[in-house]
């Protein structure tokens, strides 16, 4: 389906409002990792503590290298929505971290922290949800996760099931905390993000194509 500028122009607003939503449950995860962080945010964390950078810019550093993969193996995959969310994520999550840093403290209470879980695992489930819902592409995570599912002819949701347990391991492996956000992010997010996707791509389908589906509706 070819878009108009204008069309292009509110989508893009759509993927940057999801990758902040998304951004903003990333961060929450963190502030509560005591708790368990999700599959691909303890590998996150795990690799930051080991190359010394902080969690955005470590999260933004395996999403780079994820787009090159779909540049060489599928780049189909990629659209205006891969570049917005490869480039921008990491760098809100940070913000979004100092942010709850300086208004909940280093350590919040646990009571706090259950509430960020919770909080986290909708944020982050709604954010991806949305991004994808403008139908420009996939995130470098979640196009990796396509491609492969391709190429070992699994179900995707079986496949995403399998990376989740190897990121939760990794993540183990360099010193993150698994428990049960961890559960909570392997099984909770894809029943929340795509609902979503599947209720707000026709809205967003409206919004940033009404005037064109009245011209054809003209024309026809």
């Amino acid at each position: 389906m070819k878009h108009t500028p204008k069309s292009l122009i509110l989508r893009c607003l759509v993927i940057l409002l999801g990758t902040i939503v998304a951004a903003f449950g990333c961060a929450s995860f963190v502030k509560c990792s005591s708790l368990g962080l999700a599959p691909v945010d303890a590998f996150i964390m795990g690799l930051g503590g080991k190359l010394g950078t902080s969690y955005g810019v470590t999260l933004n550093i395996v999403n780079i290298i994820l787009f090159i993969f779909l540049l060489i193996f599928n780049r189909k995959m990629i659209h205006f929505g891969t570049v917005i969310y490869t480039l921008l994520v990491g760098t809100f999550s940070d913000l979004f971290i100092a942010l709850l840093t300086k208004v909940l403290g280093e350590d919040p209470a646990l009571p706090v922290k259950v509430v960020l879980l919770i909080i986290a695992v909708v944020t982050f489930a709604f954010g991806l949800g949305l991004y994808q819902s403008a139908q420009l592409g996939a995130g470098p995570i979640d196009g990796f996760n396509q491609t492969i599912a391709k190429w070992t002819k699994l179900p995707l949701k079986y496949e995403r099931i399998a990376c989740d347990v190897i990121m939760a391991l990794l993540g183990f492996l360099l010193g993150s905390t698994i428990f049960v956000g961890t559960v909570l992010g392997m099984f909770a997010v894809g029943p929340i993000m795509g609902p979503t996707i599947t209720r707000l791509a026709p809205v967003v389908d409206k919004w940033a194509d009404g005037d064109r589906s009245e011209a054809d509706k003209v024309a026809g």
